[in-house]
């Protein structure tokens, strides 16, 4: 059973989160707490494997909570749940890079919150097995040797999830600003917050980073983060590739890492790198098989380095994965990648 400590100064949220995630038989609700004190307190006592947190509240607020419950129960997965709203999206931004491992939009009322009742009670599953070793890991394969040429700086396109912001601020912190290639990432996130997570990644990156407009002429060295709750992709050639927004909803996730790597490859075709980080899921293998199929290079996270492994995981099974490196290597291997280019 998965033991979830609620967090949240109102009854009806309470009482909600309480009531659908009840309603899963792997879960069991073992406490509530209406501020950050009592947050703190519970945790100690009841050292659940899951903390739902709410961020404003009286007495203590739940940033200020999050690092004291980090610090002493280091065990305890924090998922924290946020207004829609660019203030919600602030600080939750910050939370992530405080230590908690992934977030939910706070419902507006009953009907909202049994809409979201899969998204919740699955975000409260993935959290939970991010603390988790697997009595059984395959080893990652061997990394193949690749093709060490491209016709130009290749596109760069990322998808990641649940510990996006965490591995991203690490990865993209450490490119240096001549880095010639553009990036672009597809992250699982709400449509009010990735303008405020690509203004997050842009105070902590040499390279700019911008959420992407539409019909926006993407630019070697700059970094586009897509919009959320609709799928970015790219129309026309390598010398003048524009973003396109586009509604699918074949897609379960949005915006779709599948369909931004297999756009990417469709324009750029071999002078692609399509990578998959961290997440639940297997959103990104097809877009693997694509950039793969097009000839281009494929990567993904190690997933013993993975916050949450299902996405590279997935990815790896699908035998089209060039390399696979922890997080710590990313950097470098997207730096030794764009440096193969002729001249």
């Amino acid at each position: 059973m998965i033991r979830v400590l609620i967090v949240d100064d109102s009854p009806f949220i309470r009482i909600a989160l309480r009531k659908v995630l009840s309603s899963a038989p792997d879960i069991e609700v073992v406490g509530e707490a209406s501020n950050g004190e009592e947050a703190i307190r519970l945790t100690e006592a009841l050292k659940p494997d899951v903390v739902t947190l709410d961020i404003n509240m009286p007495v203590m607020d739940g940033l200020e909570a999050l690092g004291e419950i980090v610090k002493r129960c280091p065990t305890c997965r924090v998922l924290m749940v946020s207004a829609l709203t660019k203030e919600g999206a602030r600080e939750t931004i910050e939370a992530l890079d405080r230590g908690a491992l992934d977030f939910i939009t706070k419902p507006s009322d009953y009907k909202d919150l049994f809409a979201f009742r899969e998204e919740i009670i699955g975000k409260v599953r993935a959290v939970y097995q991010s603390g988790l070793r697997k009595v059984k890991e395959a080893p990652p394969p061997p990394r193949r040797r690749v093709r060490g040429e491209f016709t130009r700086p290749p596109v760069i396109a990322v998808g990641i999830s649940t510990g996006g912001p965490q591995t991203l601020n690490y990865v993209l912190s450490r490119l240096p600003e001549d880095f010639p290639s553009p990036i672009l990432i597809a992250i699982h996130m709400p449509d009010t917050f990735t303008a405020t997570f690509a203004r997050h990644l842009d105070a902590l990156c040499r390279l700019p980073v911008k959420e992407a407009q539409e019909g926006e002429v993407i630019e070697g060295g700059r970094v586009y983060v897509s919009k959320g709750r609709v799928h970015m992709t790219l129309r026309g050639n390598p010398e003048r590739a524009t973003v396109r927004y586009v509604e699918d909803d074949r897609y379960l996730y949005k915006p779709s890492a599948d369909l931004l790597l297999s756009s990417c490859a469709e324009v750029f075709r071999s002078d692609t790198v399509g990578v998959v980080m961290t997440g639940m899921g297997n959103d990104g293998s097809r877009g693997i098989v694509e950039v793969k199929k097009a000839g281009g290079v494929t990567v993904a996270e190690d997933p013993r380095s993975a916050i949450l492994w299902a996405m590279p995981e997935n990815a790896i099974k699908t035998g089209c994965v060039d390399y696979v490196v922890p997080k710590e290597e990313l950097p470098g291997l997207f730096l030794k990648l764009v440096s193969g280019v002729r001249s």
